[in-house]
């Protein structure tokens, strides 16, 4: 009956023992083992240099927490270092512009692993932290770099500076291989030497004034890169040269017609050179030009023109003359003042030729004053041409002629009773004579049961042949 609770207490016993044991396994994994076990460094490069350190002989629990708490704390600071540490290698490239200072941050974590590995974790983590801030300088000093070499080679791109515009796109591809912009950049740096060639070959045409070859030029350097402002630039001034140089040969052409008189040329190379620049105040000023030359020049042929009709005396055309151009420009005060003369010239001209055109009319009293009125003005010119000393003369010839009687032979049958009109009442007579002034006349004849008879007949001063016979014979 005793047996089995020996057996019992036995089997308790060793139970005990094992949860001792377990118990102590437990706290040298927690406590002692930390201690005795470091992390190897990142590229495992110096595992072989790093040297167990002494264990502890006795680690109190708050020790054992902080350690592992520094151990986490180092772990956490060694992934960020790696991140930034591979970034900085494989994506840009930072041996080839922060070698020194990435050597630094690598002595800087090498420093920590010994640390660590000594369980040295506070002055691990310094040393990590150090690392860590100095691959971040380098992250920052990349973008730094990567700003700066994006503005020096836009800037020597444009400024056609091919070498440093190469090194500046090449730095930018190493640190940031991908960007679009430093990639457009490289692309025209590619093209750069293109544009160098095109520009140097168009500024070379241009001072050789060979406007057109210098545009083709410039235009190879804007299709070689489209953003080039100075090619820009260039190949827009080139085009303004031309239109400069075209309207300036069209204005040219325009004066010199002008110089020529023109007027149809000048009028169309001027209205050419507004065709390339419209509305320019040049254009309107020569067009000005023409009409005030081609005013002039009318002006000058019509004067010129009435006064050879003055010199001709033909005062009526040149009196016409002259009122057209008033009706023309009524400013040309010179044109008013020899219209004048003219004028009264043209009427004493028209009056002397409307006596002369009827020198019968003179045998009235009132005609001849107007006559003698006529001659005495025309006697009254200073200084009278061929025409008008003529004129005079025959004003003079028939004022007199006009006033010498002549004598007049009438005759009849002695039945008809004769009347001359505005003369006198003859009567009835066979042969009769009377004195008459050159004139028109009218003589009747009347007779009882005989039908009326009327002559009319002019006298000059040449005198009738023939006696004027009058006589009522046709019995009614």
């Amino acid at each position: 009956m005793d047996k089995p609770a020996t057996t019992d207490s036995k089997q308790k016993g060793m139970q005990k023992l094992a949860l001792v044991l377990l118990l102590l396994m437990a706290s040298g994994v927690i406590f002692v083992l930390p201690s005795l076990v470091s992390e190897p460094w990142i590229n495992g490069s110096d595992q072989a240099q790093r040297q167990p350190a002494p264990s502890p002989t006795t680690v109190s629990p708050s020790t054992a927490a902080q350690k592992t708490q520094y151990r986490q704390d180092a772990q956490t600071v060694l992934a960020e270092i790696i991140l930034r540490r591979d970034s900085l290698l494989n994506k840009q490239g930072v041996e080839q512009w922060g070698e020194f200072e990435f050597k630094q941050a690598q002595k800087a974590v090498e420093r920590g692993d010994k640390e660590y590995g000594f369980g040295d974790y506070s002055d691990a983590i310094k040393s990590y932290q150090s690392a860590l801030d100095g691959l971040l300088e380098l992250k920052a000093k990349a973008e730094s770099l990567l700003k700066q070499s994006i503005t020096d080679a836009a800037v020597a791109i444009e400024s056609s500076v091919l070498s440093t515009a190469v090194s500046a796109t090449q730095l930018a591809r190493v640190i940031a291989p991908d960007n679009r912009e430093v990639i457009h950049l490289s692309q025209r740096a590619e093209n750069l030497p293109k544009v160098i060639d095109a520009m140097e070959r168009g500024q070379q045409l241009i001072a050789l004034d060979r406007l057109e070859q210098a545009k083709l030029a410039f235009s190879e350097a804007v299709a070689a890169d489209p953003e080039h402002q100075k090619a820009a630039a260039a190949l827009a001034a080139s085009e303004q040269k031309i239109t400069e140089q075209r309207f300036r040969g069209y204005m040219s052409a325009g004066f010199s017609a002008l110089d020529k008189n023109n007027f149809a040329a000048a009028t169309q190379a001027f209205n050419q050179a507004g065709t390339v620049y419209k509305a320019h105040s040049a254009v309107a000023q020569a067009l000005a030009q023409v009409e005030t030359r081609r005013s002039q020049l009318w002006v000058s042929s019509n004067v010129a023109k009435a006064t050879e009709l003055e010199a001709e005396e033909k005062w009526q055309q040149a009196t016409q003359v002259y009122k057209q151009l008033l009706d023309t420009d009524a400013s040309l005060t010179d044109i008013r003042v020899k219209q004048i003369p003219a004028k009264v010239r043209a009427d004493l001209d028209q009056r002397i030729e409307k006596v002369l055109s009827d020198p019968l009319a003179l045998s009235a009293t009132s005609q001849f004053r107007r006559g003698e009125k006529v001659l005495e003005d025309a006697r009254g010119i200073a200084r009278p041409g061929p025409k008008l000393k003529a004129q005079i003369a025959e004003m003079q010839r028939v004022l007199k002629a006009s006033q010498t009687p002549v004598q007049v032979v009438l005759t009849s049958d002695s039945n008809t009773y004769v009347t001359l009109f505005k003369v006198a009442k003859l009567g009835v007579f066979e042969k009769t004579a009377v004195s008459l002034k050159p004139g028109r006349y009218i003589v009747a004849g009347s007779r009882m049961g005989f039908r009326d008879v009327r002559i009319e007949f002019t006298v000059t001063g040449q005198g009738f042949d023939q006696p004027i016979a009058i006589s009522c014979n046709e019995s009614i």
